[in-house]
């Protein structure tokens, strides 16, 4: 245990007095921040108040013509007016507006122009808002109007003060109305009557809990870049790295060194954020949007709030639930950072960093979203809705327990990574030979390249033909545009790897038992994305057109044969032929085949280009490369590919094939499949 804890500890001290003595950094980075909500709140609050109260007293100029409206009614509306502040009343004609009462009733273009210009001739000659009592066809035969010019804050107050009086003005004619006809109004105790049964310490968390994920990890993020890019990318650009990767430390005890100070400054940083953030809304500073008080600013009992009424228990669990996303995004930092080779390469790459960890922890805004073992897994996202339902009172300790597990063991890929990182023949300078090229992961990285590029591309020339011409230009895509590139990403991976282009995309004769066994994948493949497309609608629901189901109805037109050729059949020889035959090709030079499939399941869903679709399309993709990699043959993947497209245009007008039942087909597929694998080629 001392031959790791020793050097452990001696370069985590190191780390933390290296980052102790970079005081400007670390003034700007965290006391700053600290320093600055006191001041950022009672701005916030001041000024919300300061411009309230100077528009409440300033004095409005209306301009009115009630002279179509009675007399009783026209001096109840001055008074209820004068009532709502400040006023400087100016009479004007308007005859020219009623003139256009007709035209504007039709929903004429050219009345509802003239219009505006006349009003706007109005408050040119000093009217902030114009009120008149118009006459119209339908009953009761007169309509009070108001015009007003959104782009000015004193015609827009004006407005609401209009608004307020006019509203009081038909209440109680209506009121009065009621009682001269039936007397008393019968249906009063029939109006609904809302009662919120929520306690205030309910309240709270449920609106915190739209808000504290983003910020914890916007904080985590700034006080863990600072400290990331000083102990990776600043030490690799001052040259000190590579001293101490000489040492006789093993890199992974760097790494947990490295990424120990990491979490640690960004740990401080939260705590002392947060203690910030409380201690401003204590002291009646200000507080959180949606949180307490009457004007929605919040507090914590101080002089300026009205209480802030979630405890203690309920903001220790939401920081204790949200650790996990702390430990997996100061590991992404260190991953990211390691890898920059300066510091301003380093910052560079913090801004997509920050904008893609933000994306997953916005699914804890969605209060209807819950959280569930699947949503528990993902990176951040679980997390994020743990602090959530912590905030509101809502824990369940089996989740909580497997999402600590599942973000757990992000983690610890990244810090694994991390240490391969580290690894001093990576950062030292080596000849460039066949071995060191496999060690640097060439090919697959040449091939990922490409397949973005590819991906994009046939995005766009795909979209463009299919605008043009829906059936000629899918055919095109898939039979044209999508096997040349993998014919150009091919030719560059047997080129580098001195191999048959044949070899590369796989295209040897499968065994007869490898057929059989795909095809009998696809109905439970089937129904594993029947039931991923279900849990995703309760994520993020999906519109009533998208997806294959679109298409199908686009192309219902055409003979069954026809459809079956242009979404199951010409998808599957051109997908395949890119994605399992030259993606895969590249990918699996030089990466581990989990990672191999998980870059096809990412670039598989993203091709498709609905993020409806990502997770069925994704998971068919991991598969397929699994397959490829199985039978070391692309065809059982075309095969498996077009019956799993085929079942999917079948199952609404053939819906036998689309039972449950059939999933158990795959046992025998997998039972062909994990027999005796096909020999491997021979070496060119």
């Amino acid at each position: 245990m001392n031959g790791w804890s020793e050097p452990f500890l001696a370069v985590l001290r190191t780390e933390l007095l290296g980052l102790a003595r970079d005081r400007r950094a670390l003034f700007s980075a965290i006391v700053l921040p600290v320093l600055l909500y006191p001041v950022l709140f009672f701005g916030q609050r001041w000024l919300e108040r300061v411009s309230k109260e100077t528009l409440e007293a300033k004095t409005v100029a209306i301009a009115v013509d009630l002279s179509r409206a009675t007399a009783g009614t026209s001096a109840r509306l001055r008074e209820l007016l004068e009532q709502e502040g400040p006023l400087q009343f100016t009479d004007f004609d308007a005859e020219a507006l009623q003139a256009l009462e007709p035209e504007l009733a039709k929903g004429s273009v050219e009345a509802y122009d003239r219009e505006a210009a006349l009003a706007r001739r109005a408050f040119e000659a000093g009217a902030d808002v114009l009120v008149a009592a118009i006459a119209i066809d339908e009953p009761p035969g007169l309509e009070l109007r108001a015009w007003y010019d959104g782009a000015r804050d004193l015609s827009n107050e004006g407005r609401q003060r209009v608004d307020r009086a006019l509203e009081r003005l038909y209440d109680e004619e209506l009121q009065k109305r009621v009682e001269e006809r039936i007397g008393p109004d019968p249906g009063r105790g029939l109006a609904p009557r809302a009662v919120d049964v929520a306690s205030a310490e309910d309240q709270s968390g449920a609106a915190l809990g739209r808000l504290l994920p983003l910020i914890a990890v916007l904080v985590l993020l700034s006080g863990g870049s600072y400290a990331a890019l000083s102990t990776f990318a600043g030490e690799r650009e001052g040259g000190t790295l590579e001293t101490l990767l000489v040492q006789p430390v093993r890199s992974d005890v760097i790494a947990a060194a490295k990424f120990a100070a990491v979490l640690l400054t960004a740990l401080a940083t939260f705590v002392v954020n947060a203690g910030s953030i409380l201690a401003s809304t204590a002291l009646g500073f200000g507080g959180l949007p949606g949180v307490g008080g009457p004007d929605g600013l919040g507090g914590l009992g101080g002089p300026g709030g009205a209480g802030l009424a979630l405890g203690a228990g309920r903001l220790l669990s939401a920081a204790f639930v949200f650790l996990p996303a702390a430990v997996l995004l100061c590991a992404v930092l260190c991953l990211v950072c390691g890898r920059a080779r300066t510091f301003r390469e380093g910052q560079n790459l913090l801004l997509p960093l920050m904008l893609v960890s933000l994306v997953p922890t916005l699914i804890a805004t969605q209060q209807d979203v819950r959280l569930d073992l699947l949503l528990a897994a993902i990176p951040l996202a679980g997390p994020a809705l743990c602090m959530r339902d912590a905030l509101r009172g809502e824990l369940a300790p089996g989740l909580v327990a497997w999402m600590f597990a599942a973000n757990t063991g992000w983690a610890a890929l990244a810090l694994a990574r991390i240490g391969r990182v580290l690894d001093a023949e990576r950062v030292l300078s080596t000849a460039g030979d066949e071995n060191e090229d496999a060690r640097r992961a060439v090919q697959s990285r040449t091939a990922l390249r490409w397949a973005v590029a590819c991906v994009f591309a046939i995005y766009l020339a795909g979209g463009a033909l299919q605008a043009w011409a829906l059936v000629p230009g899918l055919v095109l895509t898939l039979a044209v545009i999508v096997p040349l590139f993998a014919w150009l990403s091919a030719r560059g991976t047997a080129r580098r790897a001195k191999e048959r282009l044949a070899a590369t995309l796989q295209l040897g004769a499968p065994r007869a038992a490898h057929v059989a066994g795909a095809v009998l994948l696809a109905p439970a493949l089937y129904q594993i994305a029947t039931r991923l497309f279900a849990w995703q609608e309760s994520v993020i629901p999906l519109p009533v057109d998208s997806g294959t189901e679109t298409l199908t109805r686009q192309l219902e037109g055409l003979p069954l044969a026809a459809q079956l050729a242009l979404l199951a059949l010409l998808p599957a020889f051109g997908e395949e032929l890119f994605f399992r035959g030259a993606l895969f090709g590249g990918l699996r030079r030089d990466l581990a085949l989990w990672k191999c499939a998980l870059w096809e399941f990412v670039l598989f869903g993203a091709a498709h280009a609905s993020i409806y679709r990502v997770l069925p399309t994704g998971m068919l993709g991991a598969v397929l490369t699994l397959l490829a990699a199985r039978t070391r043959s692309l065809w059982p993947c075309v095969l498996l590919h077009a019956t799993y497209n085929a079942l999917a245009v079948l199952a609404g007008t053939r819906p036998e094939l689309a039972r449950p039942e059939l999933a158990w087909l795959a046992l025998p597929g997998l039972a062909l499949l994990l027999g005796r694998p096909h020999p491997r080629p021979s070496s060119p």
